[in-house]
Formats: structure tokens, sequence, C-alpha cells
């Protein structure tokens, strides 16, 4: 079963509450907001930069994409998901905390 999505919308996150592109590291567990699904998606990271991410996620329907990802489309997972990542949790870091409690804070 996937992990359940944030109910942030990318559009209306606070600038404090985005992480830098450059502060993400190949296999972080990313949510990712690929403009063409207009909906939050289980990724891993490839790479970041200092503009962009680059991610694999799960397309919807089945399979992965690739893509680059300006920082406001993507937010640290810390839940599993089986089809990418296993399932061993992660610890969580200060950056994903963050992300945590601005989903929190939404969803409220």
């Amino acid at each position: 079963m996937p992990p359940p999505t944030p109910a942030t919308d990318p559009h209306q996150r606070r600038p404090d509450d985005i992480a830098d592109a450059a502060t993400y590291r190949p296999s972080d567990r990313v949510w990712v907001w690929p403009p063409h699904t207009g909906q939050w998606r289980p990724g891993v990271v490839e790479a970041g930069s200092s503009v962009a991410v680059l991610v694999t996620y799960q397309r919807p329907g089945g399979g992965t994409s690739v893509d680059s990802l300006l920082p406001h489309n993507v937010m640290a997972r810390t839940e599993p998901d089986a089809d990418l990542d296993g399932t061993e949790p992660l610890p969580i870091r200060l950056r994903d905390i963050r992300s945590v409690v601005a989903g929190a804070t939404a969803s409220a």
C-alpha cells in the first residue's frame, strides 16, 4: 500500500518550508509534484543542483519517470514506498521535520 500523500498544495507552500535544491542527496525519499500530474507522487532523488532536483517518481497508473523539478515541487518523505525504496523507515532529519510540520498545519 502506498504511503498517504501530503495535503499541501505546492503553490501555497511558504518559502521557509521549501528546502533548497542543493540540500537533497541521491537516494533521499521525497514527494514530488510533477506539473503534468497535478498530484503528489512518491519519488527518490537522483541528484540535486543549485536550481533543481532530479528525481525518479511513480507515475499515476504504474511505471516510473525521471524529471527535474524546482524545489517547491519537492518535499521530504519519511514513509517508505515498497515499489521505490523497500520498507525500511529512514531517520528523520531537520529538513524532514519542517516538511512534516508544514503538512500537518495545512491539513488542520
